[in-house]
């Protein structure tokens, strides 16, 4: 789990923004200190550097925000992959004898609650229950496969029990790809930590400029705090499997637990072998 996971999201912004405040007003007091001596001379060179520092920040932002926004995308399609596997693995289910039917339909239902229920835990930050119910979800895949299994070995009057299989295999492989993006792929602290250092050397570096000019614009520095640390807040948001701003629409899940409902209770849309 990343530290900055720990953090609320409106924390990280408020200490980015201080944080490269505190470095800009540092800078600026050495700067004005330097101002009488021969360091005025130097101001072309402190400019290059303060530009070209600048740049590298603004490319590490981008480049993190990229990684950011691949680990999210990735979040999704595991997400509609175990929506599809579910799917399939229910209609799949029709093909075993009545037994096996009614509880792996019973099971696949009952999992699609508890992904539902995992996802506002995830939320919740209840890091406990979440570990939890991946071991619950875990447990129902081999009560799944178990049944697939055997349906197989007992196949009669040309049921092809494989499809069901292959559902739960899909199910099994979209969970642990799910489990990969949101707690594993993430961007490396290595990277977090260049980032910070970039920012915070390139608001000092700033602040020193304006210190040797011997003016500054409070406006412009608030601005520059700001617009920087939104962005680090964006990013950490992307990265972290609780987010805030950018969150997985989890309405096809629910959709799926409702038609469940309606077949396993022997509504219109029930269909039996």
């Amino acid at each position: 789990m990343n530290p900055l996971d720990q953090i609320p999201l409106l924390g990280i912004l408020v200490i980015a923004i201080l944080l490269q405040l505190s470095l800009i007003e540092a800078g600026f007091r050495y700067g004005q200190h330097q101002r009488g001596g021969g360091h005025k001379a130097q101001m072309a060179q402190v400019r290059a550097i303060m530009g070209a520092s600048l740049g590298l920040l603004a490319f590490m932002l981008a480049f993190s925000f990229s990684m950011a926004q691949q680990h999210y995308e990735e979040r999704s399609r595991a997400y509609m992959m175990e929506v599809s596997a579910i799917d399939s693995a229910f209609r799949g289910a029709d093909l075993l004898d009545d037994d096996a039917r009614d509880l792996a339909q019973g099971t696949l239902e009952q999992f699609t609650k508890l992904r539902v229920a995992t996802v506002e835990a995830v939320r919740a930050s209840d890091r406990e229950r979440v570990v939890e119910m991946i071991r619950e979800s875990e447990r129902m895949h081999d009560l799944l496969w178990a049944l697939a299994e055997s349906s197989m070995e007992r196949a009669s009057d040309g049921n092809d029990t494989g499809m069901f299989a292959q559902a739960v295999l899909a199910m099994i492989s979209a969970h642990d790809a799910r489990l990969q993006a949101a707690l594993f792929n993430r961007i490396s602290p290595v990277i977090w930590g260049t980032l910070f250092l970039m920012a915070l050397l390139a608001m000092l570096v700033m602040g020193y400029q304006a210190g040797l000019t011997g003016t500054r614009s409070t406006l412009a520095t608030w601005t520059l705090a700001v617009a920087f640390a939104a962005v680090i807040a964006l990013i950490t948001d992307l990265d972290r499997p609780n987010m805030s701003l950018f969150q997985l629409n989890q309405q096809l899940m629910v959709e799926l637990e409702n038609r469940m409902e309606r077949q396993t209770s022997g509504g219109a849309g029930s269909v039996r072998p």
